[in-house]
Formats: structure tokens, sequence, C-alpha cells
């Protein structure tokens, strides 16, 4: 099976491609560098992903408190730091971890096989 990402005309990555089962390929790990976060558009969601150390996370690309993109945001260590207000969030759970954020933002399972992301959307 093939996958054909393309970059928006708002410089997202978006899925025009294949699945593993229940899991949609979104990425090559290159394109997601060691301190990073990536956002792409799968199966109708925007999606966070987050390179911790060649660890892989995803959370939905939008802040629980003012919907603005957490791809946006600061990582450090397990917490990406809302650009825009200052929201902090596990990137492993998606646990809110201070004001102004209040509600956990959805996270999203991650697997790599060979250099593919995948994460499944339920």
């Amino acid at each position: 099976m093939s996958i054909d990402l393309g970059l928006t005309a708002e410089g997202v990555y978006e899925n025009r491609g294949s699945k593993m089962g229940e899991f949609v390929k979104i990425a090559k790990t290159s394109e997601v560098p060691a301190g990073t976060a990536r956002s792409f558009v799968v199966e109708n969601e925007v999606v966070a992903v987050f390179n911790l150390n060649n660890n892989y996370y995803a959370l939905k690309d939008q802040c629980s408190h003012m919907d603005l993109p957490l791809s946006d945001g600061m990582l450090e260590d397990d917490v990406v730091t809302c650009a825009y207000h200052g929201a902090e969030f596990d990137i492993k759970t998606g646990e809110a971890l201070c004001a102004p954020a209040y509600e956990p933002v959805e996270s999203y399972e991650v697997r790599v096989d060979n250099d593919d992301i995948y994460i499944s959307i339920d």
C-alpha cells in the first residue's frame, strides 16, 4: 500500500493514504525531528505528533482552553506549552497540567514501523 502526504495551503500535512488495520500512516520519522511537533490531518482530525527523544506521541492539535494549535507550542520534556496562553499538557496522556486549561485534550495511540509513523483514530 502507498501513501501520499501533501502539504496543504495552511502548512499542515494531509493524509491521503492507506491504513494498517486501525492505524493510519501519517508520516516518516524524519518529518518529525527530535524535540519538535508537526501537525497532520488524519481522517478529518488535526493531530499534533510530538517527538520526544525518538519516542512519538499524538494529541488532538487543539488546546482545550481556546482551540488553538498545540503544535505551535514549546516542547520541554513530556510537556507541551500552548504558544498562545501558556496552558500546559502532558504529551503522553493529554492531561491539562495548569490553567488556563482545565480539560484534557484527546490523545492517540502511536506505532512506529521501520521509519513510518502510524496513529489510531477512533
